[in-house]
């Protein structure tokens, strides 16, 4: 079968995520949280980098929850330019729409620095050497690219994670590709 292009996959993949009931994304929601709050690079972190989820993604609301019950701080990332800065939040209520209709920190929130934390990567897609189709604008790319030393931590549905995926030299891998039933243990080099 022939590599699908990225546009074919974020489209299908954007098709399936819409289908999904709300009773299976509760439970795959869980389950990755679950799994996520068990990770050593999680248990040991001080400080978390994570995307807010929306529009179908991979929930991260129960995640970010229970580490800020554990007195981790979570940052979240906020779009400046072309670049990501990542922010500290309590909560929801330190949030607010931005680029592409994005939760983003408001800007009394905390700028964090942390080049060990680990981050929750989104994606549209994954494969199975640890290649990640995002959403096209290539601001995670250029964060890894700037800060390189982040543990990549890439939370998805199992039918996110494709055999094979395109991928361009500029493009960052994830470490580590968690799903509700599928793999969760980071087998790229």
């Amino acid at each position: 079968m022939e590599m699908l292009k990225k546009n074919e996959i974020r489209k299908l993949i954007k098709e399936q995520r819409q289908g999904l009931d709300s009773a299976t994304e509760h439970l795959w929601n869980e389950t990755i949280c679950r799994k996520l709050l068990d990770l050593l690079e999680i248990r040991q972190a001080f400080c978390v980098y994570c995307y807010a989820s929306f529009h179908g993604e991979a929930g991260t609301w129960k995640f970010i929850e229970a580490l800020l019950t554990q007195g981790k701080y979570i940052a979240v990332p906020k779009v400046k330019g072309k670049q990501l800065e990542f922010y500290a939040i309590s909560g929801k209520k330190d949030l607010e729409e931005g680029v592409m209709g994005i939760m983003e920190p408001k800007s009394t929130c905390l700028k964090i620095y942390d080049p060990e934390a680990p981050v929750i990567v989104p994606g549209v897609a994954f494969d199975k050497e640890g290649n990640r189709l995002g959403y096209g604008g290539g601001y995670y790319d250029r964060f890894f690219e700037r800060e390189p030393s982040h543990p990549r931590l890439a939370i998805a549905y199992d039918f996110q994670l494709l055999d094979r995926i395109p991928a361009e030299p500029y493009d960052k891998r994830v470490d580590r590709i968690i799903t509700p039933k599928g793999l969760d243990r980071g087998i790229f080099l």
